[in-house]
């Protein structure tokens, strides 16, 4: 069997996730926890534990994540990069996703003291339009699920710019997204590397299509990620795309 051609040959999706994250050299869920809470972009102590949690859920197939997560772990993951696994991994995924998610917490909720439920319930006959509305959700979503292309789609990255930027040897965040001209398509990473700057404290690389704010285009526009990696302890003072970032790098 050729080496690329083994991706095909799993049949459940996590089994697949599991393999893919031991090639890639996630024995555990640490690393791979934190980079995805700096995709979210929520970096606190709540959001690793349940990233971490959540991880170890998916890889066990307890249940599958959500849209938003499985979108960021195919660009982590760099599903993108091989055909033969970006089809495998959006086939088995969309074959999963038919059944119900069972106990994720998103990152977004990883910090509130209560829990609220999913569908707001209102008194008098509201259960019956819960069920209504969650119904026309669900249809949507297979469909949505079946014939969508969710490695490649950029919802849920956020490439905000950080002015200040605080990390610890081995920790990855998104500091700043390029957007494309006259708030068009997101650039091309060999074009957005063009203007990034040599780092003393890290890396700057692809961070994958995302959006970001963007006054002068009145709201929300496709930008290039950029994944600051850091590698060195140090201060350092840096320009990127005419903003002014801070970083501090400790170990």
């Amino acid at each position: 069997m050729a080496e690329n051609e083994r991706w095909g040959t799993y049949e459940r999706w996590h089994d697949l996730l599991d393999a893919l994250c031991i090639e890639r050299g996630h024995f555990d869920n640490l690393t791979l926890a934190g980079q995805l809470c700096a995709a979210n972009g929520n970096r606190t102590r709540g959001a690793f534990e349940t990233a971490v949690k959540n991880l170890r859920n998916w890889r066990q197939g307890v249940h599958i994540p959500q849209r938003k997560n499985f979108a960021l772990l195919g660009k982590l993951l760099e599903v993108q990069d091989d055909a033969e696994l970006r089809q495998a991994w959006n086939r088995l995924y969309s074959q999963k996703s038919i059944e119900p998610e069972r106990g994720e917490t998103t990152l977004a909720a990883a910090d509130a003291s209560s829990a609220r439920p999913a569908w707001p319930f209102i008194a008098g006959g509201g259960a019956l339009v819960a069920m209504i509305l969650a119904g026309i959700v669900f249809a949507g979503w297979s469909a949505t699920a079946q014939n969508a292309d969710p490695v490649g789609s950029y919802e849920g990255i956020v490439a905000e710019y950080v002015r200040n930027v605080s990390a610890r040897v081995g920790d990855s965040m998104i500091i700043h997204g390029a957007r494309g001209n006259e708030c068009g398509e997101a650039p091309s990473w060999d074009s957005a590397r063009i203007l990034l700057p040599s780092l003393q404290t890290g890396t700057l690389t692809d961070g994958g299509v995302g959006t970001r704010q963007s006054r002068q285009c009145g709201g929300r526009v496709a930008a290039r990620a950029i994944l600051f990696t850091a590698t060195a302890p140090g201060t350092e003072q840096i320009s990127l795309y005419g903003d002014d970032i801070i970083i501090r790098v400790s170990e």
